[in-house]
Formats: C-alpha cells, sequence, structure tokens
C-alpha cells in the first residue's frame, strides 16, 4: 500500500501515474485475450474488480497531483529575472509578450508565468 500513497514530489508522481496507467492497460489485454480465447469467469472477475480500483486510483490522482503541485510551486525571487521583467513592463511591452518570455525562461505553464507576472507587477506598481 506504500506505494500508492507515498508521493512526495512530482517526479514520483508521474512514475506512479505511468505504472497506474500500464497496469491498466496490461488488465484490459488480459480481460480482451480472456474473452476472447480463454472464457474463464474468475479471470474475468478478478481482472474487472483490479481495473475498477485501478479507475478509481486514475480518477483520484490527477486532483491530488495538482494539489501537491501548487504546495510546490513556489517560484523563487530572482532579483535578476524580476529586473529584466520590470524592464520589459516598463519598455512599453504588451503583458502577453512578458509573458511568453517568462513561460520560455522559467519554463513555466500558462497559468504559473501568468501568476509570476502578476506578482512582478503589483510589487513593481506599489
Amino acid at each position: 500500500m506504500g506505494l500508492f500513497f507515498s508521493k512526495t514530489n512530482s517526479q514520483k508522481a508521474n512514475k506512479y501515474q505511468t505504472r497506474l496507467y500500464s497496469c491498466f492497460t496490461i488488465l484490459i489485454i488480459v480481460n480482451v485475450i480472456n474473452s476472447w480465447f480463454l472464457d474463464w469467469f474468475w479471470l474475468y472477475m478478478t481482472t474487472s474488480s483490479i481495473l475498477v480500483i485501478l479507475v478509481v486510483f486514475l480518477l483520484k490522482t490527477p486532483k491530488r497531483d495538482s494539489n501537491e503541485e501548487w504546495k510546490q510551486l513556489e517560484i523563487d525571487k530572482e532579483e535578476a529575472f524580476e529586473n529584466k521583467v520590470n524592464l520589459l513592463i516598463r519598455n512599453g511591452r504588451r503583458d502577453v509578450d512578458v509573458i511568453k518570455y517568462i513561460r520560455k525562461e522559467k519554463n513555466l505553464g500558462l497559468l504559473h508565468a501568468k501568476q509570476y507576472f502578476d506578482r512582478i507587477k503589483a510589487s513593481s506598481e506599489s
């Protein structure tokens, strides 16, 4: 059971999710082979039960991963980078261009880059 609940970082979470998807795929293949060739009821019931459990775990993981990701994503304050972004804002660059620059330099998603931009813009205005 420790395998299912011992996720501490996003890399482990990705491994966990990959394992769940590979188990899900293998069980589907076993179930299909059983239905085409063997027709064993006990194997069908076992794989179907495990598939239901895996579906529950798969449905719960994105929610847990996103919650952990929000907790882990504390964007470091880098004065040099923030000064570059402030300079871009002062020089009249569009917000969209600045956000694209942040995404490219920090390797962030759109939402996180926008939040980073908003934080820098709010700190420069005050």
